[in-house]
């Protein structure tokens, strides 16, 4: 991993395959994603805050979300604390045991921003159903310069965990958030 001003680049190690880009601007802030994905916007999104699925044709989808910075900073004034708060919604959500693989402080766009993946069970549903392992990453930046938040995360499991390694890596490499 680069170290970039005391921090590790947003340099992610899941290689490097050719994959034609598209870009998506929009309320100031962009990024690429691989041509091949699908975009779905939240019809509630804004300019304030609001997200953007970025899908493959597997279904597999990284989220783009952004917000307030100000809103935020209420429950979360740092990207630390945003990011376990974020988590701990997850660990809820799923009710299921949540262990951590990985955590690293990054760049993007110039701010420090951090890299958490945890592994979570997810509980079987019903009398015959079991229990499936997901992967869920995320990235928490903070963004003085466009008073946004911005999370990026995916969720994925043994059969496209390397593919959405690879969406999110190009999504964050790319991002321009002011």
């Amino acid at each position: 991993m680069e170290s970039v001003g005391g921090e590790e680049a947003a340099d992610l190690p899941v290689g490097d395959i050719p994959v034609e880009k598209d870009s998506l601007t929009i309320y100031g802030f962009s990024f690429e994603y691989p041509k091949s994905r699908k975009l779905e916007f939240n019809p509630k999104f804004k300019r304030t805050d609001g997200d953007v699925a970025v899908k493959s044709p597997e279904k597999a989808v990284v989220f783009v979300s952004w917000g307030e910075l100000e809103k935020i900073a209420k429950k979360a004034p740092t990207i630390e604390e945003h990011a376990k708060f974020s988590l701990e919604r997850v660990k809820k959500s799923v009710q299921g045991k949540m262990v951590a693989v990985d955590h690293k402080d990054i760049e993007v766009n110039g701010h420090p921003a951090l890299y958490n993946s945890v592994r979570i069970q997810v509980p079987k549903r019903g009398l015959f159903g079991r229990a499936q392992e997901q992967e869920v990453t995320s990235v928490h930046l903070h963004c003085p310069q466009s008073q946004r938040y911005y999370v990026i995360y995916t969720t994925s499991n043994n059969d496209n965990v390397a593919d959405q390694q690879r969406t999110l890596q190009g999504i964050i490499e790319t991002l321009r958030c002011h």
